[in-house]
C-alpha cells in the first residue's frame, strides 16, 4: 500500500497516524544516530569529526530526508577524519592553555586582577567560534585556517544565534551531567544537534553557494528558504 503524499489520506484529510509514525521513525533515527556518535567519540581525538558528522547527518537525513542517517554519518566521518582530529587536538590544547592561564591569573601574582577577566573573554570568544567550527567542517572543503576564520565571522555576524547556541549547549550539557545523565546520554546529543541546525544552518546557508542551473543540491539555499 502506497503512502499518501504529505501525510494525507486519499480524501485529502491529514493523517494523524501517518504523522505519529513519521515522528516515531525520526525519533528512532535520532537515537540510533546518537549511539553511533557516542561510539565514534570514544577515541577522544575523533570527537571533532564525530560532531561534524552528527551535524551533517542530522541536517541532511533527519531534516532534509536525503539518504540514511547512519550511512551519511559514516561517509562524513571518513571525509572529515583527518581535519577533525587536528581541530580536536588544537581545540583541546587551546582551551587547556586558556584554562591554565586563567587559573594562574587568579592564584598567582595577578590574583583577581583584570588578567583573569582577559582569559574569560578569550574563553567566551573561543566558545563562540567553536560552536561553528565543526558544522563548517561538515559543509565546506577548506584549510584549517579558513575554517577558523569563517567560524569567527559567522559568530559575529549571527551573534543572536551564537548566544542561543551557546546557552542551549550549556543547558544540554548540564542536563546530561547533573540532572539525568543516564537517560539523557541516549538522546540528548542528537536531539540538541537537531535543534542546533535551526540556528546554525542560517549561518551556513548564507555562505553556501546556490546550486548550478538544472542541478539540485540538498543544501541549496532555495530549499532552506522554502523550508524556513
Amino acid at each position: 500500500m502506497k503512502k499518501s503524499a504529505k501525510g494525507k489520506s486519499p480524501a485529502g484529510v491529514p493523517s494523524i497516524d501517518g504523522k505519529i509514525v513519521s515522528l516515531l521513525n525520526k525519533a528512532g533515527e535520532i537515537i540510533l544516530l546518537n549511539m553511533v556518535f557516542l561510539l565514534c567519540c570514544l577515541p577522544v581525538i575523533t570527537i571533532g569529526s564525530a560532531l561534524a558528522s552528527l551535524y551533517y547527518a542530522t541536517i541532511k537525513s533527519i531534516r532534509r530526508e536525503r539518504g540514511y542517517p547512519v550511512g551519511e554519518f559514516l561517509c562524513s566521518m571518513k571525509r572529515t577524519l583527518k581535519k577533525g582530529i587536528l581541530l580536536t587536538v588544537l581545540s583541546f590544547l587551546w582551551l587547556g592553555l586558556l584554562t591554565f592561564g586563567r587559573y594562574y591569573a587568579k592564584t598567582g601574582q595577578w590574583k583577581l586582577s583584570p588578567g583573569a577577566g582577559m582569559y574569560d573573554v578569550f574563553l567566551l570568544v573561543s566558545a563562540c567560534v567553536m560552536i561553528y567550527i565543526f558544522p563548517v567542517l561538515s559543509r565546506f572543503e577548506m584549510k584549517l585556517t579558513e575554517i577558523c576564520k569563517l567560524s569567527f565571522l559567522m559568530s559575529i555576524r549571527f551573534l543572536p544565534f551564537t548566544v542561543l547556541s551557546i546557552a542551549g549547549s550549556a543547558a544540554a550539557g548540564f542536563l546530561m551531567v547533573y540532572v539525568l545523565p543516564i537517560p539523557c546520554i541516549f538522546f540528548m546529543p542528537g536531539l540538541w544537534c537537531l535543534a542546533l541546525t535551526f540556528l546554525i544552518e542560517k549561518a551556513l546557508t548564507a555562505y553556501t553557494p546556490e546550486a548550478e542551473p538544472g542541478e539540485e543540491q540538498w543544501f541549496d539555499r532555495k530549499g532552506e528558504n522554502n523550508e524556513a
